[in-house]
């Protein structure tokens, strides 16, 4: 669960004020990058949730922890981080 939390902390990184300057904007973007992070298919949300599902359905008694989506998901929460932060420098 930590992909999703990494997901959703990705979504409102590039959807906050130095990226997105009026708080309409910034919420339909909001839910919109929260429901995309859900659907495509290349999301690590989406991986580590059908990782989950897929082992609870095996009947697995503890799910292996999935390593791709949990990686995936540190590499775009920390790029979003970066692009929301020069972004705030640049406008200083």
């Amino acid at each position: 669960m930590t992909a999703c939390a990494l997901t959703g902390a990705a979504v409102g990184a590039v959807c906050s004020r130095p990226l997105v300057p009026g708080r309409g904007f910034a919420v339909l973007g909001a839910g919109l990058g929260s429901l995309l992070a859900w659907v495509v298919s290349l999301s690590p949300a989406r991986g580590a949730v059908s990782a989950l599902i897929g082992a609870a359905r095996a009947g697995a008694p503890e799910p292996a922890l999935p390593l791709g989506a949990l990686a995936g998901a540190l590499l775009l929460a920390g790029a979003a981080g970066a692009a929301a932060a020069l972004a705030a420098a640049r406008r200083g």
